[in-house]
C-alpha cells in the first residue's frame, strides 16, 4: 500500500522537518499540531527512525482509544501488551486531545514517574511523540484538557503545515504519488496538464496532503496514464479556479509555467474548434496570425 512520504523543498516544510530531526536524538517529549491529513504521524515515524530508539517499537494509538488502566498498570490486553513490548521505543498518541479525564490523569503520572504499575514501580522507557490537530491551549482555557498535562506534552511544540502553506510543494508530491499508484497498480502513471495544475494550485485542500493522495488513487484506477486536465478533477477542485478567475487571477504560492499554461491553452482551443484556428483564435481572442505564431513558437503539431 503506498503510504505517506516526507516529499518537499518549501520554507515551511523544511523549517519543521529540520526542527524535528535536530530533536529526534534527544529523549524531549514532542507535541505536533497540525491540520487534520498533514502527515504528523509520518513526521513523528520519522523522529522515531532519526532517533536512538530506531531500533525498538514504534507504537501508534488512537488517544480516544485509551483508557486510564492502560497506563495504570499495562493491563493483560491487547494495548497493554503492545505498550510492554515498546518499551524502549516511541509512543505515538494521535489526537490526544480526544483523552478522556482518567486517561489524561494516568498519562500524566507516567511522564512525571516514567512507570507503571499498581504503585508506579515498574519502569517502562517510552519517548512520548503526541500529535493534535485541536488547539490544546484552548482545550485548557474551556477546562477540557488537564493545563499540568499540556505543559508536560508541549516540550518540544512543532506546527506541522497544511498544504495550503506549502503549495509550492504541489507538483513534487502529485508526481510522487502518481508514480506510487502506477507501480502498484500495474499501469501508466498521470501525468497533469498545466491548467489542471493551475486549478489544484487554487483549491484549498482542506484534506491536506491525504485528500491529494485520494486524487492521485482515484485518477490511477480510473485514467491510467491520462494526461488529466481540470475536465478530469472533481467538481470542487475544477470550481476553485473558477472562483479565483472571477475574484481577478490570483498566482498561486508556488506559481506557475507560462509557457506551458499557453501551450496547453492554445491546444485545448484547437480541439474545439476541431482544429480550425480561425475559430480557435476566437475563443483565445487573439488574431489568427498570432494564434499561427504561437503554434510555431510553441511546436504544437497540427
Amino acid at each position: 500500500m503506498t503510504g505517506y512520504h516526507l516529499i518537499g523543498h518549501s520554507a515551511a516544510f523544511t523549517r519543521v522537518l529540520n526542527a524535528a530531526r535536530m530533536v529526534a536524538p534527544t529523549d524531549a517529549t514532542i507535541l505536533l499540531y497540525g491540520e487534520t491529513g498533514t502527515g504528523k504521524a509520518t513526521l513523528a515515524r520519522e523522529i522515531h527512525a532519526c532517533s536512538t530508539r530506531r531500533l525498538r517499537p514504534f507504537l501508534a494509538l488512537a488517544a480516544a482509544t485509551l483508557t486510564g488502566e492502560l497506563f495504570e498498570r499495562a493491563p493483560d490486553t491487547e494495548q497493554g501488551a503492545a505498550l510492554r513490548n515498546a518499551a524502549g521505543g516511541t509512543l505515538f498518541l494521535d489526537e490526544v486531545a480526544d483523552l478522556g479525564p482518567a486517561a489524561q490523569a494516568a498519562l500524566l503520572r507516567y511522564l512525571e514517574t516514567g512507570a507503571v504499575g499498581p504503585f508506579a514501580t515498574e519502569p517502562l522507557s517510552l519517548r512520548v511523540v503526541a500529535a493534535t490537530a485541536t488547539d490544546l491551549g484552548a482545550r485548557v482555557a474551556e477546562g477540557m484538557f488537564r493545563g499540568d498535562l499540556f505543559h508536560r506534552l508541549n516540550v518540544v511544540p512543532l506546527e506541522v503545515p497544511s498544504l495550503r502553506e506549502r503549495i509550492e510543494d504541489l507538483p513534487l508530491l502529485l508526481k510522487h504519488y502518481a508514480r506510487s499508484f502506477a507501480r502498484e497498480l500495474a499501469c501508466p502513471p498521470s501525468s497533469f496538464r498545466p491548467t489542471a495544475l493551475n486549478a489544484l494550485k487554487a483549491y484549498d485542500w482542506p484534506g491536506n496532503v491525504r485528500e491529494l493522495r485520494n486524487l492521485c488513487e482515484r485518477l490511477a484506477i480510473l485514467l491510467p496514464g491520462t494526461p488529466i486536465g481540470p475536465e478530469n478533477l472533481p467538481l470542487e477542485m475544477r470550481s476553485a479556479l473558477r472562483n479565483a478567475g472571477a475574484a481577478g487571477f490570483r498566482l498561486p504560492v508556488g506559481g506557475i509555467d507560462l509557457n506551458l499554461l499557453e501551450k496547453d491553452v492554445i491546444r485545448q482551443a484547437l480541439e474545439l474548434a476541431a482544429g480550425n484556428r480561425s475559430r480557435a483564435a476566437r475563443l483565445l481572442g487573439i488574431s489568427r496570425d498570432t494564434l499561427l505564431y504561437r503554434i510555431q513558437k510553441h511546436g504544437i503539431a497540427p
